[in-house]
């Protein structure tokens, strides 16, 4: 039990680290915009693109992450995923042509997308359902840190040194993380023959009649839908609407990664301590409250008021990932936990490469702050798919046991 727990524990810490890289690089993207349109002469439709470009790689390879890291083991799959990101990432920063810098970034997706099911499956296979949220929460938590990383010093150091500076070290950083987990964890052993017998008999094609399963996917879609646009325009938002300097509006921006890395592990303690209709309802009232606080930012408020909006919204809104990605690995037998957690990432993330495009779209004709409020009405509706959601009494792996038990008690007979 204890070497259970140093792998816990050595499992969680890395892939954390290897979700920061990959954090502190998209959000750098975010806040550094504005320098990196300036440097290309882009307007904010073309900045959009630019925001979804990773987006058309990572929606590419998330599912086929999944089965593959099923197929063999999370291992090998997250450590090609961390290494390409990270090359990629480097590469970012030596960007000369809008043509190429869309390029690096689609790469960098392509390497996000084969790391994050193969991560989160590696840390879905070293817990129990009693403590998978809060330590999903927690290897989780380099997300948000990674975020406020980001932001910040996209929005501070850019003005200074330039934002390709950040990507680089982003990048080298990334390929650290990577070497340190091929050599410090440890693959799992064969499993025995009966087990293999047992897994091989849950098909891919059980999980897309999984109702749950679905529904969370696309709640997630929708949720996502309006997230990635506080998540990408956050800066653009508090410069626009509340006449905020770069670095004033990024530094607010980011302090949704330091409320949101705490209410991940608060809320995760919580889910942990109940069963799964405790964690559905409160996987509910997040996602109200969270489009809420959105919506509110709209109003013509006071900077102090605005800051405190975003630290509730980050406490709330940012912990729905680890969340999902806990759920999901309930609501299926361990054989196609990496498929689920590719496939709900999948369709959930599809909003990453169009919302923000979207939203840039919208902002030039209409306003930041109409696009706000509605991207908040989405995330409110996409509560109501949440209700449909429900854990099978009896996962498909017991009942193929239970009717493998029962042959072999009736041939004996």
């Amino acid at each position: 039990m204890q070497t259970d727990t140093k792998k816990m524990v050595l499992v969680s810490v890395l892939c954390g680290l290897g979700y920061m890289m990959y954090s502190v690089d998209r959000m750098t993207v975010s806040s550094a915009i504005g320098l990196i349109a300036k440097d290309f002469g882009l307007e904010k439709g073309q900045s959009g693109i630019l925001l979804s470009s990773f987006f058309y790689g990572f929606i590419g390879f998330l599912f086929l992450s999944g089965i593959i890291a099923d197929k063999l083991s999370g291992k090998p799959v997250l450590i090609l995923g961390l290494m390409m990101f990270s090359v990629a990432t480097m590469l970012t920063g030596i960007a000369g042509s809008m043509t190429s810098l869309i390029f690096y970034r689609v790469m960098t997706g392509i390497g996000e997308g084969v790391f994050w099911p193969a991560a989160s499956l590696e840390v879905a296979n070293v817990t129990t359902e009693k403590q998978r949220t809060t330590v999903m929460s927690l290897y989780w938590m380099g997300y948000p840190i990674g975020g406020f990383f980001g932001t910040w010093l996209g929005a501070m150091l850019g003005p200074l040194y330039g934002w390709r500076v950040v990507f680089y070290v982003a990048g080298a950083l990334g390929i650290l993380v990577a070497l340190a987990y091929a050599v410090l964890v440890k693959s799992e052993p064969k499993k025995a023959a009966a087990a293999v017998t047992v897994k091989e008999k849950v098909p891919l094609g059980q999980l897309f009649r999984n109702r749950a399963v679905m529904l969370i996917a696309f709640y997630y879609f929708l949720l996502l839908s309006g997230w990635w646009i506080v998540l990408l325009w956050a800066p653009t938002f508090l410069m626009n609407m509340k006449q905020l300097s770069i670095g004033m509006a990024g530094t607010i921006a980011s302090l949704l990664g330091l409320t949101g890395a705490l209410g991940g592990f608060l809320l995760g303690r919580f889910c942990d301590g109940g069963d799964f209709s405790r964690k559905r309802k409160v996987l509910i009232g997040v996602t109200l409250v969270s489009s809420l606080l959105m919506a509110a930012m709209v109003m013509d408020l006071p900077v102090f008021a605005v800051v405190i909006l975003v630290l509730f919204l980050g406490l709330l809104g940012y912990p729905i990932t680890p969340m999902v990605l806990s759920f999901t690995a309930e609501l299926v037998p361990p054989q196609l936990r990496g498929a689920a957690i590719g496939l709900v990432m999948n369709i959930g993330m599809t909003a990453g490469g169009i919302s923000p495009v979207l939203a840039g779209y919208f902002a030039d004709r209409y306003s930041m702050s109409t696009v706000w409020f509605f991207a908040a009405c989405v995330m409110l509706v996409s509560s109501v798919l949440l209700l449909g959601v429900r854990k099978s009494t009896q996962p498909v792996t017991q009942r193929r046991v239970a009717g493998l038990a029962s042959d072999i008690s009736t041939s004996k007979q």
